[in-house]
């Protein structure tokens, strides 16, 4: 007997078409359609029936679940403020809950810095350069850097008293200038460190200098006054204006 492509055998039960079964408790017209498709187009008529299924399912898409869930997305690192204060850190703020500290710099304290990295402190940055510092800050299991290091741009704790901030002043435009290297690409970075977008120093993050008081303090209200301004424009009327009264402020009231 000649058998046509759409000849099913029969054997105890079940159908065979070709090399492959098809059992009978299926629908036997339908499988043996696909079983002929398969064969004369390829076994690629299965995936687009497939893809049709799952489009008429109520499936959410693959990235969804990157983007969307709950359970997928990025939560904030937990900071034992307790445990941190339990340290004995001279002058230890709590500046922002959960992403930023400030306070005395630990490089000859190691056990401090230990107990900074078990209250949660994921980065370290020194606003001063200590020998020492950052081998007993890895050590601890923390990021490091002190700003001198930033961009490679060679920033000092004492620059906000000298051409930075005037230079910012007089040429706005410069923060928006990506070209433009140096102490304000420094400057740059460490508002971003701070704000929390460092993917090398990630947050939580704790800075300062030799006794986390003066110093720090300024350091800090430059970064309060530059943390929401654009970096890819000019700044601000309104932030040039703070700037000034800022730059008074340092020359006036801090004798360092």
């Amino acid at each position: 007997m000649k058998i046509s492509a759409f000849t099913p055998l029969s054997f105890s039960g079940d159908l065979i078409y070709k090399d492959r079964y098809i059992p009978e408790k299926q629908d036997q017209t339908h499988d043996i359609i696909r079983a002929h498709l398969e064969d004369k187009l390829g076994p690629h008529i299965f995936y687009y029936d497939q893809l049709q299924k799952e489009k008429n399912m109520n499936f959410l898409p693959c990235f969804y679940y990157y983007t969307k869930l709950p359970s997928r997305t990025r939560t904030k690192q937990e900071v034992d403020l307790e445990l941190a204060k339990k340290a004995g850190i001279y002058s230890f703020s709590e500046r922002r809950k959960n992403e930023l500290y400030t306070g005395a710099e630990l490089s000859c304290e190691p056990e401090k810095l230990k107990k900074l990295k078990e209250a949660g402190i994921n980065s370290v940055i020194s606003l001063v350069v200590y020998g020492g510092y950052e081998e007993n800050a890895r050590k601890a299991g923390l990021k490091f850097t002190d700003i001198f290091d930033l961009a490679n741009s060679g920033l000092n704790v004492f620059d906000i008293r000298d051409n930075l901030i005037k230079q910012l002043i007089r040429h706005p435009e410069y923060y928006a200038d990506d070209d433009v290297k140096g102490k304000i690409a420094g400057l740059k970075e460490f508002v971003n460190i701070l704000n929390g977008k460092s993917v090398q120093f990630p947050p939580p993050v704790y800075f300062g200098c030799q006794w986390g008081t003066d110093r720090t303090f300024m350091w800090y209200q430059l970064y309060l006054i530059l943390k929401d301004a654009p970096q890819d424009k000019p700044l601000s009327e309104d932030v040039i204006q703070k700037l000034v009264k800022y730059s008074q402020d340092v020359e006036e009231t801090f004798r360092w």
